[in-house]
């Protein structure tokens, strides 16, 4: 073990090392105790770091082993590194180094990011980005959890939609889907939620779907109590829950709850409301470094930015920024924070698929409007990491998780058994 000095001046020469030329790092780190690779390592973006699978089998131990997985996306989340932003237009996906080109200057340079599911259009919806993990799908509807970094991705199992099984639907009226990282079980979920239209103006019926990206499979939980308005609305990951902005029936036509699913217990509550006295707006949410948004929209006056800064408490409701109709071009229909600055001081917000610019949070005005982007394009951002979209396996082929729930099943039977042995 180091002493607090030691490890302060490792931690200033991991630092100094991060930043030399990668070919110079590898030979100066050759002699240094695995420990300090590793807190060199993971300051490092991904690619660049696969690139050191091949300097030895103990550094291609170290970067492909889960503690160093997990050190090198803190490290980015803690400072706000590796992280990317996707323009997707109706064809096309593009990609940007959210630090060299957002925040150095105005105008971007866009890169083509070819994707695992093309096909005749190249064109891919994201349902979801969480640690570095892209779920997508494309127009005939296959889906994959993909790194982008790493290059690699999972087709998902197809799933149709049960018909069939609601005796007296009209059909399915909505399906949305949200994609997130359960922290209990370490395992990345997709949701799929179906609903259906009953012979009622107030009826309806749902069905609910988790694909586990561990055991490879999907199981249906607990329905849905309330009613989706909104198609395509896809859930919004923060703080282990998937939230989407819902409505109590379908004859309402309102969505003005906001309900979210715990991905480790799998059941459905509702988050409190930021307090208003005109409530004459629509709802949307968002996620500002892994807190909660509440988007209160007053279409074509202004929208409301809010903040969960203690997810669940209420009163934690901060609200960062408003947004006025005259501050941007065209009418203010919708508006999606994306990420903040370096510096803290302004946030990146895309408005109507039409424009990127900053918010200055001290002057308290939208400004600087990134130049070089396409005319129409949905953004998202994701941050490079290493996280596999595999299962870890064992050499008899089993899984981790089938391997845990043998040792479940064995010490339930060995529980039994005993139980067994008294009651004789």
């Amino acid at each position: 073990m180091y002493s607090s000095q030691q490890q302060n001046l490792n931690l200033n020469n991991a630092k100094t090392l991060a930043n030399s030329d990668l070919r110079v790092l590898i030979i100066t780190m050759s002699g240094l105790p695995l420990e300090m690779i590793a807190e060199i390592l993971c300051r490092l973006p991904a690619k660049e770091v696969l690139c050191c699978r091949s300097v030895s089998k103990p550094w291609c131990a170290l970067i492909d082993g889960p503690n160093f997985v997990k050190l090198h996306l803190k490290h980015s989340m803690d400072t706000s590194s590796n992280l990317y932003i996707i323009l997707r237009t109706t064809s096309h996906v593009h990609y940007m180094d959210f630090e060299q080109n957002l925040v150095l200057n105005d105008f971007v340079t866009l890169k083509e990011l070819n994707h695992p599911l093309m096909c005749y259009n190249h064109g891919i919806k994201v349902l979801g980005s969480v640690n570095g993990l892209l779920c997508i799908s494309n127009v005939v509807d296959d889906i994959a959890v993909w790194n982008p970094s790493t290059r690699k991705h999972r087709v998902v199992p197809f799933l149709p939609i049960e018909l069939k099984r609601y005796f007296g639907t009209k059909s399915c009226s909505v399906y949305v889907f949200g994609f997130g990282y359960d922290s209990v079980r370490d395992d990345y979920k997709l949701v799929r939620i179906a609903q259906f239209g009953g012979g009622g103006k107030r009826s309806f019926e749902s069905e609910v779907k988790v694909y586990s990206l561990r055991k490879q499979s999907w199981r249906r939980i607990g329905d849905m109590p309330y009613c989706v308005h909104y198609p395509g609305a896809n859930g919004v990951f923060a703080n282990g829950a998937l939230h989407w902005v819902v409505g109590e029936n379908p004859e309402s036509n309102v969505a003005n709850i906001v309900v979210a699913l715990d991905l480790g217990v799998e059941d459905y509550r509702e988050v409190l409301q930021p307090e208003y006295k005109d409530k004459n707006f629509y709802i949307d949410l968002g996620v500002l470094r892994g807190c909660l948004c509440f988007l209160a929209n007053f279409l074509g006056e202004r929208v409301d930015v809010w903040m969960m800064k203690d997810y669940g408490v209420k009163e934690s409701w901060t609200k960062l920024f408003s947004v006025a109709q005259y501050e941007v071009i065209g009418f203010l229909r919708s508006l999606k924070p994306l990420a903040y600055s370096k510096s803290g001081d302004e946030v990146l917000i895309e408005h109507d698929n039409l424009d990127l610019c900053w918010y200055d949070l001290k002057r308290k005005q939208v400004k600087n409007r990134i130049s070089g982007i396409p005319y129409s394009f949905e953004a998202d951002t994701f941050v490079e990491s290493l996280i596999s979209v595999s299962p870890i396996r064992h050499l008899d082929g089993r899984t981790q998780d089938e391997d845990e729930d043998s040792k479940d099943r064995n010490k339930r039977d060995d529980f039994l058994s005993e139980g067994f042995k008294l009651v004789l």
